[in-house]
C-alpha cells in the first residue's frame, strides 16, 4: 500500500511538473516566434525598401515602375507593423532592436506606423510626376521611418 502511494505520488508529480515545464517552453517559444515574425516583417520592408535606396543614391539606374512597385508593396505591408509587435517580449532574453516603450506608446507606434504606409503610398503616386517629386516623396516616407526608428528602436 505504501509503496503504491509513493508510485503515485511520483507519478502525480511527474505529470505535475510535466505541464510546468511546457507552459514555460511554449512562452518561450511563442517570444521567439513573436520576434522572428517581426524582424521577417522589416526584412520584407527591407527588401523592397534597398532598392529605392540604391536608386535616390544613384547606385543604381532609376526605375519609376520599380519605385512605384516597391512602395506599394510597403503601403501594404507597414500596416501590419503594429499587428506583429501585440505580443508584448519586454524581460525575455530574446535579443531584439525593439525598446520596451513601443508598448507603452502603442497608439504612437501604431500612427508612425499608419504613416510610413500613407507616405509610401504617395511615393508610388509621385512615380507619375516625375524623378524630382519622386525623391521628395521618397525623403518624406525615409523621414517617416526614421521617426519611428528613432523613438522606437535601439541605436546600432
Amino acid at each position: 500500500m505504501f509503496r503504491r502511494s509513493i508510485v503515485l505520488l511520483s507519478i502525480a508529480a511527474s505529470a505535475a511538473s510535466a505541464a510546468f515545464v511546457p507552459a514555460i517552453a511554449v512562452a518561450d517559444e511563442h517570444i521567439q516566434r513573436a520576434v522572428e515574425t517581426r524582424q521577417g516583417l522589416l526584412k520584407v520592408v527591407g527588401f523592397y525598401m534597398g532598392p529605392i535606396v540604391g536608386m535616390a543614391r544613384e547606385q543604381i539606374p532609376y526605375d519609376a515602375d520599380r519605385i512605384k512597385a516597391n512602395a506599394e508593396r510597403i503601403a501594404e505591408l507597414a500596416p501590419m507593423i503594429p499587428d506583429v509587435f501585440r505580443s508584448d517580449t519586454r524581460g525575455s532574453d530574446v535579443p531584439t532592436e525593439a525598446l520596451d516603450k513601443i508598448w507603452d506608446n502603442s497608439a504612437d507606434f501604431a500612427d508612425k506606423a499608419a504613416t510610413v504606409a500613407a507616405r509610401a503610398a504617395d511615393l508610388a503616386a509621385a512615380t507619375a510626376n516625375g524623378k524630382g517629386a519622386t525623391m521628395q516623396a521618397f525623403g518624406a516616407m525615409g523621414g517617416a521611418c526614421k521617426a519611428c526608428h528613432d523613438d522606437y528602436r535601439q541605436q546600432e
